[in-house]
């Protein structure tokens, strides 16, 4: 497996996987992603901006990921706690795993590769938000030593738990 910038041509196969997850979430009674979000205008963004990323296997999209050291203007307000300190993060969103790789360390491959990308830019900050009600999500990112450290809006009102982890 390795980790690549996304092209262009990678769009219908992250639409998959992203198409996957949405389901995954549905069938869990998630409502994150329900309503077409992240559609094919947004991966096209990240693509143009140089800051998506596919876990590849045998030329197979498996993964995605949208990795940016950078500043995230929904995390500027929380409620119900703290983030741990002020310092430049790198932020990582939507991140999906294809089906047939969920359970197989995947996602865990993305968010180390995150810290890489933090690495790369002298960063020790990575944060990241789900909704309320991923648990799944929420676990594997307290499993990755993530702390929840609040509540966060996003522009359209939705909120999500945000987790912040120091390495």
């Amino acid at each position: 497996m390795e980790i690549r910038k996304s092209r262009m041509e990678d769009i219908e196969k992250i639409m998959c996987v992203i198409h996957e997850a949405q389901e995954s979430m549905r069938a869990n009674g998630i409502p994150q992603w329900q309503d077409g979000y992240p559609n094919e205008e947004v991966i096209s963004q990240d693509i143009k901006t140089g800051n998506s990323y596919v876990l590849v296997e045998n030329e197979n999209v498996i993964g995605t990921a949208y990795v940016v050291a950078g500043h995230e203007p929904n995390y500027d307000y929380i409620e119900d706690g703290k983030w741990l300190n002020d310092y430049p993060y790198v932020v990582v969103h939507r991140i999906a795993i294809s089906k047939d790789y969920k359970g197989k360390d995947c996602a865990r491959q993305l968010m180390a590769f995150a810290e890489s990308v933090a690495g790369m830019h002298h960063l020790h900050d990575i944060r990241i938000d789900t909704h309320h009600q991923n648990l799944p999500m929420r676990k594997f990112l307290s499993k990755l030593g993530y702390h929840a450290c609040g509540t966060i809006y996003l522009k359209n009102g939705d909120k999500r738990i945000v987790y912040q982890k120091l390495f």
